[in-house]
């Protein structure tokens, strides 16, 4: 069976939460931690922002280049692989965001003080995590998860960072909430349980671009079902939810301190 990368419903969900922060706190230029696939890039090169993406691994890196191609030839984007600080100046971009990075991390606290280092005085950061730890199961065990993080327990690390203007919101609820259970089932059917024996590093390494069947690719036809305008919906029931406690991811931001 013919399948391709196309966001499944959370993720979608997840990005447009993504968009409603940077509408929230301004900005033309971002650095994205941890680009993956190059996905979320994507989006925000075409709302019109410019940046630069950054990846621990070679393969997703280079996924991330031909996801952007075009953006990168106009010189609106570029993709390296490497690790924070980007930079010994830092100070370079209105935003810096990461998905999906910060719980595989044991030192988070040093990780949002580095993503600050690369942002403008009054620049912002955005950060998403898994949230409710008693949720805590077997895509955590095999994407190299430290933690899963509570709305308190994020908004102390950028607190404590030094960010002021701390929100947190739980994000893609009910949708993700809806399809824990299924998505869990098509980690299990993929064999993607033999990662837990694998190290950390590449666990992480490999967790912006693995390919599950019905959760990360899809038949093409798939794209008739998961696009902009069929989600549209999603995101306005999401935002009812923003300020509640049912996030399987949360999205926090605030502002670095000029």
């Amino acid at each position: 069976m013919n399948l391709v990368r196309i966001d499944p419903p959370g993720q979608w969900c997840t990005h447009r939460a993504v968009q409603d922060a940077i509408e929230r706190c301004g900005g033309k230029t971002f650095l994205e931690v941890g680009c993956g696939a190059g996905r979320l890039s994507r989006i925000l090169c075409e709302q019109g922002l410019t940046g630069r993406g950054i990846d621990l691994s070679a393969e997703a890196v280079a996924e991330t280049r031909r996801e952007l191609n075009d953006f990168i030839a106009r010189g609106r984007f570029d993709a390296g692989q490497g690790d924070l600080p980007v930079s010994a100046s830092g100070a370079a971009y209105d935003v810096a965001l990461s998905v999906m990075v910060m719980e595989h991390i044991e030192d988070d606290l040093g990780f949002v003080s580095r993503m600050a280092h690369e942002v403008k005085p009054g620049g912002h950061l955005i950060i998403c995590v898994p949230g409710r730890p008693d949720l805590w199961g077997v895509e955590d065990e095999t994407v190299g998860h430290v933690r899963r993080y509570d709305r308190k327990s994020l908004a102390d690390v950028l607190t404590r960072a030094g960010l002021r203007d701390v929100h947190v919101w739980s994000v893609a609820v009910p949708t993700a909430n809806l399809l824990f259970r299924l998505g869990n089932a098509m980690i299990r059917l993929a064999g993607e349980t033999g990662k837990k024996a694998l190290p950390a590093q590449r666990q992480t390494e490999e967790s912006g671009i693995r390919r599950i069947p019905f959760k990360t690719v899809f038949p093409p036809v798939f794209k008739l079902l998961l696009n902009k305008y069929t989600m549209a919906p999603f995101y306005a029931v999401q935002r009812l939810f923003y300020g509640s406690d049912l996030g399987l991811t949360l999205l926090a931001f605030g502002e670095k301190r000029a």
